[in-house]
């Protein structure tokens, strides 16, 4: 019995409250106009180009993280904190190398503009922040023989599914040169180039 009368007080609060809410003025619209609030995590493949290198090839790495966005008709933007990871071919480049290879951990943080252009499909531009977190030639640490920040533009194109599902694809393109000429012994400049594709999943 006070099962009963429980449930038919908390059922009668909610109807009153939907109800009360629905005639209240203004409620609808402002929450109509505020804006979608995107929050998810997301993994892919990672595929880097230091320009300088003799092999002149993209080596792959993954990257994974977590996003944050707010869309609103067909305007939006949209934060990430990524981490990544590539094996960079330094055969014949760096001069003190142990090995042909620098392995290297680096923090992205991508602040993207979306603009929708049709369906699901959304297009993004804007800068990307990425610091250095490590550099390794076999066991030896070489972190300090590159610069450690780097500033590029991203641009790619991403899509929202069902399911809460994201898919995209974005070309990154590195302005820094993160060679240290006394460090490395060559004169050639270094910048990044890279291409991502990725899977999200959207929390909200």
């Amino acid at each position: 019995m006070k099962h009963t009368l429980l449930l038919t007080v908390v059922s009668t609060a909610l109807l009153f409250t939907t109800h009360a809410n629905a005639q209240i003025p203004g409620v609808s619209k402002v929450t109509k106009a505020l804006p979608k609030v995107d929050l998810g995590v997301k993994l892919g493949a990672n595929f880097q180009q230091l320009s300088g290198n003799l092999s002149k090839q993209y080596n792959g790495g993954v990257v994974g993280g977590i996003f944050v966005g707010l869309h609103k008709n067909r305007m939006g933007v949209q934060a990430e904190a990524l981490i990544k990871t590539v094996k960079y071919d330094v055969s014949g480049t760096i001069t003190n190398a142990r090995t042909n290879s620098v392995n290297t951990i680096a923090l992205d943080v991508p602040v993207l503009f979306e603009y929708k252009l049709f369906w699901h499909i959304w297009a993004q531009a804007g800068p990307q922040f990425t610091s250095l977190l490590s550099a390794k030639n076999g066991s030896k640490d070489v972190k300090s023989d590159l610069n450690t920040t780097d500033f590029a533009g991203v641009i790619g194109l991403e899509a929202h599914l069902p399911m809460k599902l994201n898919i995209g694809v974005r070309y990154i393109y590195g302005f820094v040169d993160i060679n240290k000429e006394s460090a490395t012994g060559i004169s050639d400049a270094m910048r990044n180039r890279t291409i991502q594709a990725y899977l999200g999943f959207r929390f909200l």
